[in-house]
């Protein structure tokens, strides 16, 4: 549900603003908002000296925010943020955000250089064999050069193009590498290094560059280096993690303090902006929830007495304006909070969805899969996830779905009589309502069953939120949704599944209902119905994804038998039970997603509301979830 929101306009002597505005800030519960101006009440400005202070405290921010950056990994955030000494604040985080930047340098460049002596590693040996033939490479220029395999005709060709373009001046070995290229070295004069470069660069022969601190040297010498320096790398590279994890350990509640403390600091700035002030007293205004109100009030009281008076702004003066949106759902619904945000928040005053999709999101997904098998091993992860994930995360919300939609898949997969596939009819267990390897119709049936029942509610919803404002159009979603039950019950009883007899009614019926729904929803109503209708059908992909993942599962069994091992087959069936698996997950949740964002919110959701932020203390958490919700 959508909570109700109170406008709020708070009012006291200016000398308290500061004060007030730090106890606003602990409460954490209004979501603040410029009021409009008027002659006797004008914005706080910041005087020259105020804002080289603002500008010093972003530096500060920008280096403490590097440095926690640069740290790889979050410290754990304090619990309460003391005053601030700014000067000391600002040398711990320049001098850390410096030690790191260095770090982040010297690790990056010792990577560099691991990576670039990799790419000769291939070679060293070749190479080595090549320097030991005697060549006296004294005065000429070498190539180091990489052939692809089965290169012969390309060395043949080259060795023609040389002795053309340079004569006999040039000297060609070539050795095949580990790895089935062939390493060759090329010794050309210095004199005809251009037209060397030239030859190669036309034929597309890679040329490998040895790194500035190997190219003095002969050509065995330089291997060694090489080699030598691979072996030192890694100890350098630990010893810079080492002292990354020293910093980490010494200053990283420091820094994480200080992070806090500094966005505190910039936030209550930012606040006293939105202020209005004469020269005696001050006007804030906001959004709290209404619920909150009596806390906000009693608090405020108890701090400050009647200096500072708490006033409800009528709707008169906001109407127009965006109102904050605050989702709050029973425990057991608001994981699924989780689906509702990845939509644009609705707005304020319309239908929160999330109860619905907690309701038909999981049930949708255990149709679907079905089997008390794949249901069973969903719960085991999706219950590793919960453990595992902090409280409050979008991990533990996702494994929290999870477990739902692994409980209606083993009571589907109990209906269904599947386990693991056909195994479960193998062992004993009975289909209850049909078989999904037999049963196309039903199935079919049953998806579209649901879909009836998931756009009704939709169109029902539809109509209760603009009942508000237009009754006609609610009248008129009202009357669709009848429309809708009054077809399918028709059909029903055209194809005997009810009695014959109800047809003749439900016709009338439905004949009887199309005019007033011109009249309420205007002459693109029977545009609107038939593309409803055209909704209901797009639930048969229930039935077309769940046959296919059932069909899969039987035919993993059937491998068993398939080979002349039966273990091979034994494997072969786990491997395909496996890739069943993570396809029927992930299959079901694209297609539920769909079905719920187009054909479902489709009928009522009204997107547009803004987040609800509340003026509060800064958390590297809350600030996370905000800049993912902007």
């Amino acid at each position: 549900m959508i909570l109700d929101m109170s406008r709020i306009r708070l009012l006291g002597p200016r000398n308290q603003l500061q004060a007030v505005l730090a106890r606003v800030q602990d409460l954490g519960l209004v979501h603040l908002v410029e009021p409009p101006e008027t002659e006797a009440l004008g914005r706080l400005g910041l005087t020259a000296e105020q804002e080289r202070h603002v500008k010093s405290v972003r530096k500060i921010g920008a280096d403490v925010d590097r440095a926690i950056e640069l740290l790889g990994e979050r410290p754990s955030s304090p619990k309460a943020v003391k005053d601030l000494s700014l000067p000391q604040a600002g040398l711990i985080a320049g001098r850390c955000r410096r030690q790191l930047e260095a770090l982040t340098d010297r690790h990056q460049a010792l990577e560099e250089e691991q990576a670039l002596i990799l790419k000769f590693r291939p070679f060293f040996s070749t190479f080595r064999r090549i320097a030991e033939s005697g060549l006296d490479l004294d005065g000429i220029r070498v190539f180091y050069l990489v052939l692809r395999e089965d290169g012969e005709q390309e060395l043949r060709r080259m060795r023609v193009a040389l002795r053309e373009a340079i004569g006999d001046g040039f000297e060609l070995l070539s050795q095949p590498s580990e790895s089935g290229e062939s390493a060759m070295l090329l010794a050309v004069p210095s004199a005809n290094a251009k037209e060397a470069e030239l030859l190669l660069s036309e034929a597309g022969v890679q040329a490998l560059s040895l790194p500035e601190q190997f190219e003095e040297g002969s050509v065995g010498a330089t291997v060694q280096r090489m080699q030598d320096r691979l072996l030192e790398l890694p100890d350098e590279l630990a010893a810079v993690e080492e002292e990354r994890r020293r910093i980490a350990k010494e200053r990283g509640r420091d820094l994480a303090r200080i992070q806090a403390g500094v966005h505190d600091h910039l936030t209550k700035i930012g606040a006293m902006g939105q202020a209005l002030v004469t020269p005696r007293a001050f006007v804030l205004e906001g959004w709290v929830p209404s619920t909150a109100l009596p806390e906000l009030e009693s608090r405020l009281e108890k701090s400050f007495g009647n200096q500072v008076e708490i006033e409800s702004v009528s709707s008169a003066e906001w109407a127009g304006e965006t109102v904050p949106v605050v989702l709050h759902n029973p425990r057991l619904f608001r994981p699924f909070e989780t689906i509702t945000r990845m939509m644009p928040l609705p707005k304020y005053g319309t239908m929160d969805p999330t109860p619905f999709v907690a309701i038909f999101f999981p049930m949708f997904f255990g149709v679907v899969l079905g089997d008390i098998g794949y249901g069973a091993m969903l719960g085991i992860i999706s219950l590793i996830l919960r453990i595992r994930s902090p409280a409050g995360g979008k991990l533990r919300s996702v494994s929290e779905i999870g477990l739902a939609c692994a409980l209606f898949s083993i009571i589907f997969g109990f209906l269904y009589g599947e386990l693991f596939g056909d195994l479960g009819h193998r062992i004993g267990l009975h289909p209850i309502i049909f078989n999904r390897e037999e049963a196309f119709f039903p199935f079919l049936g049953l998806a579209v069953a649901l879909g009836i029942v998931h756009i009704v509610v939709g169109l029902l919803l539809g109509a209760v939120k603009l009942f508000r404002g237009d009754k006609r159009r609610a009248a008129g979603k009202g009357i669709a949704a009848l429309m809708v039950v009054l077809i399918a019950l028709a059909l029903m009883a055209a194809f005997e599944m009810l009695p014959r007899r109800f047809f003749t009614p439900l016709v009338i019926s439905v004949l009887v209902a199309f005019p007033l729904l011109i009249i309420a929803e205007g002459v693109l109503a029977p545009v609107e119905l038939i593309s409803t209708l055209g909704n209901v059908l797009s639930y048969a992909r229930i039935m077309a994804v769940g046959t296919a993942s059932v069909m899969m599962a039987i035919v993993a069994n059937r491998m068993t038998g398939a080979f002349g091992s039966v273990v091979v087959g034994v494997l072969f069936a786990l491997l395909f039970h496996l890739i069943n698996f993570v396809l029927g997950v992930f299959s079901p949740t694209i297609h539920m997603l769909r079905l719920h964002y187009v054909e479902f919110f489709g009928k009522f959701y009204s997107p547009g509301g803004s987040q609800y932020r509340p003026f509060r203390h800064w958390s590297a958490r809350d600030s996370a979830f905000e800049e993912r919700s902007s």
